[in-house]
């Protein structure tokens, strides 16, 4: 992969200042706080090898805050412009199921330490690691992060990570936490840990100052609603490939931020999808950007009644849905096999663009 050569003549904090300058940020004492951390072990990795100075802690830095907060941004503009050849940023979702993968490769090989093994290959590959969404939902994983993490920091690599919660509410599985205690010693010994306490939710501030949520027809108007939408959501944000993985099913998507994922109407509702794909996206995000919905016909029945269960999943987890479609929420299914049970989602659908909903949309 070839690394785009980065200035480093303008420190992290003159490119905060002109998001700030132009807009696409607001300036935030907060954020300034985390962003003076990253500058500190931005400019450690930017020193030569043989200069750098590593002190307990400098293994790398934990930012946990809640939702819209602005995690997300100060790490890729941290990793945008760290000089840095072999680095690496993925959803830690995405990571540990590539780790299971590779571990389930070498055991087929019958190697005596797959974690220990695992974590130089991964080390000889990269030299900064950096993670959104750090949790821990399994406890079958706690002894694995624990010799994972240990082997990478004793390798050298660094290591920064998002999360919504400190280290200590890190696991959220609820059983047999104390199995967790050793990984969650290990982040604090080795890692800064800065809470983004931000009092503004800059998401929510976005999402209330929404005025259209479904946009119809399909057209270059409603693509360019879509995109000038997201943009205001999380201004200069680049969507990452992400994928969730429900029973085995692979989904692909965009994902925006912290919580926006972006799909086409044919990958939720024209591919054989069910309840348990449509309620697992929607405890995942909190916003759902779907776009091409078409007007149904008849025939198009399944179609239908996989759109009557993704908004169902949607309503009852309070995620907000941003839509472009060829006609208004009538339309979309006007005549058909179950068009009368339609008129349901019909009055769902307009309770989401109240502005009651869109306030209520997930808020902790």
């Amino acid at each position: 992969m070839r690394i785009k050569k980065q200035d480093n003549s303008v420190s992290l904090q003159e490119h905060y200042d002109r998001r700030v300058a132009q807009g696409a940020i607001s300036d935030d004492t907060s954020q300034r706080k985390v962003l003076a951390m990253l500058s500190t072990l931005h400019d450690r990795l930017a020193a030569p090898r043989l200069f750098r100075k590593k002190r307990a802690h400098e293994n790398g830095l934990y930012i946990w805050g809640n939702v819209g907060r602005g995690k997300s941004m100060l790490m890729d503009l941290f990793f945008a412009h760290v000089p840095v050849a072999k680095k690496k940023r993925v959803h830690f979702h995405a990571f540990m199921q590539d780790v299971h993968a590779r571990l389930h490769e070498l055991r087929k090989h019958k190697q005596s330490d797959p974690v220990a093994l695992l974590a130089r290959e991964l080390a000889e590959d990269t030299t900064l690691l950096c993670f959104d969404e750090l949790q821990a939902t399994d406890v079958a994983d706690a002894t694995l992060l624990y010799r994972l993490f240990s082997g990478l920091f004793d390798a050298g690599v660094t290591i920064v990570s998002t999360s919504n919660h400190p280290p200590t509410s890190l696991y959220t599985g609820g059983v047999q936490k104390e199995r967790f205690g050793k990984f969650i010693a290990l982040i604090e010994e080795k890692m800064q840990v800065a809470a983004l306490s931000s009092p503004s939710d800059y998401r929510h501030m976005q999402l209330r100052s929404l005025r259209q949520v479904w946009f119809s027809p399909l057209g270059s108007a409603a693509d360019a609603f879509m995109d000038n939408t997201l943009a205001a959501l999380c201004p200069g944000e680049k969507p990452k490939n992400e994928t969730l993985t429900v029973q085995g099913r692979k989904i692909t998507f965009l994902l925006y931020g912290d919580g926006i994922g972006r799909f086409t109407f044919h990958e939720l509702c024209e591919i054989a999808l069910g309840p348990a794909d449509y309620l697992a996206i929607a405890r995942k995000l909190d916003t759902l950007a779907l776009t091409g919905i078409p007007a149904l016909s008849p025939e198009k029945r399944n179609e239908a009644k996989r759109f009557v269960t993704l908004i169902d999943a949607l309503y009852e987890q309070k995620v907000l849905l941003i839509a472009t479609a060829d006609t208004s929420p009538e339309g979309v299914y006007a005549k058909g096999d179950g068009s009368f049970e339609f008129a349901r989602t019909i009055s769902r659908l307009a309770e989401m663009q109240s502005a009651p909903y869109i306030q209520a949309n997930k808020e902790e």
